[in-house]
């Protein structure tokens, strides 16, 4: 029995979308016929130019007519690899290349078959003077077909042409009734496309295009991702001011009284050095909030190690001395572990009750932190999305701070809000920006920031090493051999996959290779937390040598005697993330040093991109370089503005958000409750539902 429209959703009207399909679609975030006419190409490939190999750069897109040698297939490590061997005529001689797959392509072998001539389309990559394609097309070269054929992100259990025929079905579906949520006005004053113009463009552009439109298509900056961006960022600015408005509607529990000079004496008592300049002014800041009868809602941003916990402490035994509690939520166990580590002597000093709650603990442990809550016999409660779960409540809740925000949704700061009435609320970021930016990503925030370092920190000195990742292992196993510090080594997988990457055991192993009598551990998401605790005491202790990891350590790891860190094929990471990897290290007066490798040439795009960490330690200028490369969406989660590419309008990028604020403010100005501004409404309510839009 065929499966009824009913059990797929609104994309069940489709043909072919059943509730598997739908389903495979809804994990991606594409729920209705709307979200499926958003989903934005990834890249666009022209079959009427043909490139010359030649003069093809590393990393552009070609189309090439070439005859097969040889096919073959394999698997290693658990990774699928095929390949061709194929000639290319070209100025009265014969050019070698390569094309390469490192996923399963069906009906590949059946198309490559010896002495074929295939029309090939796709990325070209040099390495060592060798021409190759990476997943390219393969394509009778006589055969029709559309000149211009449009790709799309990868969706488990949907092809590429499944899903570019149901975005071109659901554009045909909703032409007739298809309403622009930008008002005209809007459009006109920037310049802006129309929706159904912009969403034809993408999925379905004219082949008579002049060559400079597609141009711009494949780069990611023609007009209708300019609008579509648009959109997505106005969206996610109206969803930020209308939350600002709700959160502050509702008058405080725990307000501070004036006695500034009071608490800071208070402060100096408990810590064992003097804040800096920089401390003492976000302090500042946040205690004028806290005194306020309305919600502080404020984003602390700092760099790596610039002392943001120092800041959120003193704001806690502000709110503590008031009678309040405090609710301080990390990402992983981790950093809730270290910040208890960090904390205690502190609250100890200051009279305050110290709790921490984590998933591991037994259930018997967290049920009595939970009982301490909601006594009022526990002052700060330290924990991980265990404080989520409907048993933790609080008497008398004052302040939330929420650790390395960008790791939580919007729907989890409510949880936890929700168990005070109108409790303040401070975020923290060690991924900075610069300050106007920041105001128009995180709206509903008033901002402080850190630029001051502690004195004596000396950031580590980072280089950047292309070619074979054994070459960079060899290189800190002398370093190791050499000068006996601890340090890190840090993969992009935790076993072998589809991608060109080293995977933690492989890395191990090979280190154990080349230090013998050196004690090398490994520890990733997947190793149990008592062990994986286990594992961190013993580094922090100092009885093992290298500790092997993915990024579980990108936060919450204080180890000042960790002096190294190699990142093995750092080009799949984001800079910023890097650099959060980076601040393991440097984080004492001694010298440490972070040796970035990549698989990717000397020169290439993504060394040129790499070299930003080696050549400034400041997170301002890494951060604005990812933004300008990835968009706020790896920055700071929101996915919603994270769909369309950024890249292509990285010089314009920062204008669109900025506008988007501006616009933002003036529709609610005008119209609060977006009466006059229906498909708006519709579509910014859609934004604020955990899967459509939770990472806010």
């Amino acid at each position: 029995m065929p499966p009824r429209d009913s059990e797929a959703g609104e994309l069940g009207a489709l043909p072919g979308v059943g509730p598997k399909t739908a389903a495979k679609l809804a994990a991606h975030g594409v729920h209705t016929l709307a979200d499926l006419a958003r989903v934005v190409p990834t890249g666009y490939r022209d079959r009427r130019h043909r490139t010359p190999l030649t003069q093809a750069a590393d990393g552009a897109e070609a189309a090439v007519v070439a005859t097969i040698r040889k096919f073959s297939q394999r698997f290693f490590r658990g990774r699928f690899f095929a390949g061709l061997d194929c000639v290319v005529e070209e100025g009265g001689r014969e050019v070698g290349l390569q094309c390469q797959w490192f996923h399963r392509v069906g009906g590949l072998a059946e198309r490559a078959q010896a002495g074929k001539r295939v029309l090939l389309v796709g990325r070209v990559s040099r390495k060592k003077g060798k021409l190759a394609l990476i997943h390219p097309e393969i394509r009778d070269p006589e055969a029709p077909g559309p000149a211009i054929s449009v790709r799309y992100p990868e969706v488990e259990g949907v092809g590429e042409a499944t899903l570019a025929k149901l975005c071109r079905a659901a554009i045909e579906r909703l032409a007739p009734s298809l309403v622009d949520p930008l008002p005209p006005e809007l459009r006109a004053r920037l310049n802006l496309m129309g929706l159904a113009p912009a969403l034809t463009l993408l999925h379905a552009p004219d082949e008579a295009l002049p060559p400079e439109d597609i141009a711009a298509l494949q780069a990611g900056r023609s007009p209708a991702h300019r609008r579509m961006l648009f959109e997505e960022l106005l969206v996610a600015q109206v969803a930020l001011l209308r939350r600002r408005a709700a959160a502050q509607a509702l008058p405080v529990t725990v307000t501070l009284l004036p006695g500034e000079g009071t608490r800071r004496e208070q402060l100096r008592a408990c810590v064992p050095f003097e804040p800096t300049r920089a401390q003492w002014g976000a302090i500042d800041e946040i205690e004028a909030d806290l005194t306020r009868p309305r919600p502080m809602l404020r984003l602390l941003q700092g760099d790596v190690g610039s002392g943001k916990t120092l800041v959120a402490f003193a704001a806690g035994a502000g709110i503590v001395a008031a009678g309040g509690q405090v609710a301080w939520m990390a990402p992983t166990e981790i950093l809730a572990q270290q910040h208890v580590a960090t904390l205690r002597p502190w609250c100890t000093a200051a009279g305050i009750r110290l709790a921490l709650l984590t998933g591991s603990m037994t259930r018997s442990e967290r049920a009595a932190v939970a009982r301490a809550a909601a006594a009022g016999a526990v002052d700060l409660v330290v924990g991980t999305h265990a404080l989520l779960t409907e048993d933790v409540q609080f008497a008398r809740l004052g302040l939330v701070v929420v650790d390395e925000q960008h790791r939580f949704g919007v729907r989890q700061r409510a949880l936890l809000r929700d168990k005070g009435r109108a409790p303040h609320l401070l975020v923290l970021t060690a991924t900075p920006i610069p300050r106007t930016l920041a105001l128009s990503l995180v709206g509903e925030l008033d901002v402080s920031t850190l630029r001051e370092a502690p004195p004596g920190r000396r950031p580590p000195d980072t280089t950047l090493m292309a070619g074979p990742v054994a070459r960079a292992r060899f290189r800190l196993a002398e370093h190791v051999r050499r000068d006996m510090f601890q340090g890190f080594v840090v993969c992009p997988q935790i076993e072998a996959g589809a991608r060109e990457a080293s995977d933690v055991d492989e890395a191990a192993a090979e280190l154990r290779g080349l230090l013998p009598g050196k004690r090398i551990e490994v520890v990733h998401g997947r190793v149990d937390p008592e062990r994986r605790a286990a594992v961190m005491a013993e580094f922090r202790a100092g009885t093992i040598d290298v500790l092997v990891a993915t990024t579980v350590i990108e936060v919450g790891v204080d180890v000042p005697e960790a002096r190294f860190m190699l990142i093995e094929h750092a080009e799949h990471f984001g800079l910023s993330q890097l650099h959060q990897l980076r601040g393991r290290i440097g984080r004492g007066t001694a010298t440490s040093w972070c040796l970035l490798h990549t698989g990717a040439e000397a020169g290439s795009a993504a060394a040129r991109r790499l070299q930003v960490l080696a050549d400034t330690s400041d997170g301002f200028t890494v951060a604005e370089r990812d933004l300008a490369e990835r968009g706020p969406g790896e920055l700071f989660g929101l996915r919603q503005a994270g769909r369309v590419a950024w890249a292509g309008l990285a010089g314009e990028g920062v204008a669109l958000l900025e506008a988007a604020r501006t616009a933002a403010s003036e529709l609610l100005a005008r119209d609060p409750g977006l009466a006059a501004h229906a498909e708006l409404r519709a579509r910014v309510e859609r934004h604020a539902r955990p899967e459509a839009g939770d990472a806010g």
